[in-house]
């Protein structure tokens, strides 16, 4: 949809969104916060609008993420999972905020609008749904997992009403009402006063899209707005020291690392030596990154799913040092031997990889493209560094032709199903066709595919264990550099609810608000 027709139906969209004998004038504490974009997607197969960044609680998934990152009851009252077939039954008394039933009928419906979703990792079968009363009906899962509940947990898996158009008029049974929407400028919600669970804190929540992250900052401080969302490196190195900026963080659970394009064609197909991407895991002083980016609050990482999700533990992994002195045995091991201009050459060819550092943006982890420079230039490789802020680019331009060598992404495992993240970054079949080029192979295919299909939790996790170890350490399709945890900024005097999950973190019980 476009800027202008946004903007001819504001009125009517503040107007639906508003419930009876309520109106923005009456609100008594509002929350303004701060965000870099707005990425809201309104078409159909891609669906994402008051869902994610921001998640604006307007709807609600079927069940939650509790804090060992299982799911637990949230629409969802009970389910039962046996031979690929699941049995739910509903909360009861929840009721959409146009006050319609949340029933049966109704969840199928928001079912099928997900289904539409090219992202559609439910994989519901949509001829299974069978109602047995008001608040249970079952379904079968295309494929027999037993993980469709885990990927449940996701904010864009929330249940719209059917019965609206909720790209113009998003109907949710959560606590907020859409109250009004001016793309790229603010989206803005108020209280759901029928809301079925315990009302939020804060009767309006503002978000603010401000592209610039010192212009964020500086609304901070300017007292323009009061939380800042999306936390950048550089935002926390230009914080000012006087305690008037508040951080607030959760767990470690955001991985910096370089991918690798194991499966690129020339010039993109030195880094297919395995013996390379050993001696740049070791050239990296992660100690050194850590205490210079998130104002020393990141961690060196093993690998990109942190130990506690899951129960993985980290025993079963080793990590890399810093050890120039091997990095450098391993490049002439490799044949590559250094030049008078201090770059390693073989053959003719000059040691010069491709880094890209592009999702979800290289503000995000500015500086350190700039520092892995300077780090493997120690060990005579020679970097040609591309950095991106728009992940459109980074992917059409990029990532989806294997134009690079190295590929950095700060990212996570953004729901509780523990195959999430590896078997779409990792395997041949990867659904996000962009990452056929860091896929290792059959073995790491095989794993994935079989933790897919695994009928027992237990059996899932060894089955994750094992494909992570390939792919962090024995394959490195991944390199490991930081773990770091979720952050938000405020200003004095107030409490954020943090979640290791940006689309988690409940502003609208955000405490000490006036």
């Amino acid at each position: 949809m476009s800027t202008a027709s946004w903007a001819a139906r504001l009125v009517t969209v503040a107007a639906l969104a508003m419930p009876l004998g309520i109106s923005p004038a009456l609100a008594e504490t509002t929350l303004r916060i701060g965000v870099r974009a707005d990425t809201y997607k309104f078409d159909e197969d891609r669906f994402s609008f008051t869902q994610r960044r921001p998640s604006t609680r307007i709807t609600e998934p079927a069940v939650k993420p509790d804090e060992n990152f299982l799911p637990a009851p949230l629409l969802f009252d009970t389910w039962e999972y046996s031979d690929g077939t699941y049995h739910i039954g509903l909360r009861e008394g929840i009721t959409f905020s146009d006050g319609s039933p949340l029933d049966a009928e109704s969840a199928i419906a928001a079912l099928r609008l997900y289904d539409q979703h090219r992202y559609d990792y439910l994989q519901i079968d949509q001829d299974s749904f069978e109602v047995q009363d008001d608040l249970h009906f079952s379904f079968r899962s295309e494929i027999g997992s037993a993980l469709v509940i885990e990927n449940m947990t996701s904010m864009a898996t929330s249940f719209f009403s059917a019965k609206t158009d909720r790209s113009v008029n998003p109907v949710g049974t959560g606590p907020y009402r859409l109250e009004a929407y001016e793309p790229r400028q603010h989206i803005s919600v108020v209280r759901n006063e029928s809301y079925w669970g315990e009302a939020p804190l804060i009767d309006r929540l503002d978000y603010r899209f401000i592209a610039d992250d010192q212009a964020r900052l500086l609304a901070l401080r300017n007292g323009e707005i009061d939380v800042i969302a999306d936390v950048t490196p550089e935002m926390m190195l230009s914080m000012p020291q006087d305690g008037s900026v508040v951080v607030h963080e959760s767990r470690p659970i955001q991985y910096v690392a370089l991918l690798a394009n194991l499966n690129g064609k020339a010039p993109y197909d030195i880094i297919h030596d395995i013996r390379i991407r050993q001696a740049l895991a070791w050239a990296i002083d992660r100690e050194t990154i850590a205490q210079v980016l998130y104002d020393g609050r990141g961690v060196p990482a093993k690998g990109i799913l942190p130990n506690w999700m899951f129960n993985l533990g980290d025993a079963y992994l080793t990590g890399f040092g810093h050890d120039p002195a091997k990095a450098a045995a391993l490049l002439d091991e490799a044949g590559w031997t250094m030049g008078a201009d201090g770059i390693r050459e073989k053959d003719g060819r000059k040691l010069r990889l491709r880094l890209v550092a592009g999702y979800p943006g290289v503000s995000r982890v500015r500086p350190m493209p700039e520092m892995l420079e300077q780090m493997f230039a120690a060990i005579g490789v020679d970097i040609e560094l591309i950095e991106i802020d728009d992940s459109g680019v980074y992917y059409a331009t990029y990532m989806d032709v294997g134009e690079g060598d190295l590929f950095m992404e700060f990212g996570s495992n953004n729901n509780t199903d523990p195959t999430y993240l590896l078997f779409n970054l990792f395997t041949s079949g990867t659904p996000w066709g962009s990452y056929v080029y860091t896929a290792p192979g059959p073995h790491v295919d095989a794993l994935l595919q079989g933790a897919r299909a695994a009928q027992s939790y237990d059996d899932v996790v060894d089955m994750v264990r094992q494909a992570h170890k390939a792919i962090v350490e024995e394959d490195l399709a991944a390199i490991p550099i930081l773990m770091v945890p979720n952050f938000v900024l405020s200003r004095q005097g107030l409490s954020v609810p943090m979640s290791e999950y940006t689309d988690w973190i409940d502003y609208g019980r955000v405490g000490g608000v006036e």
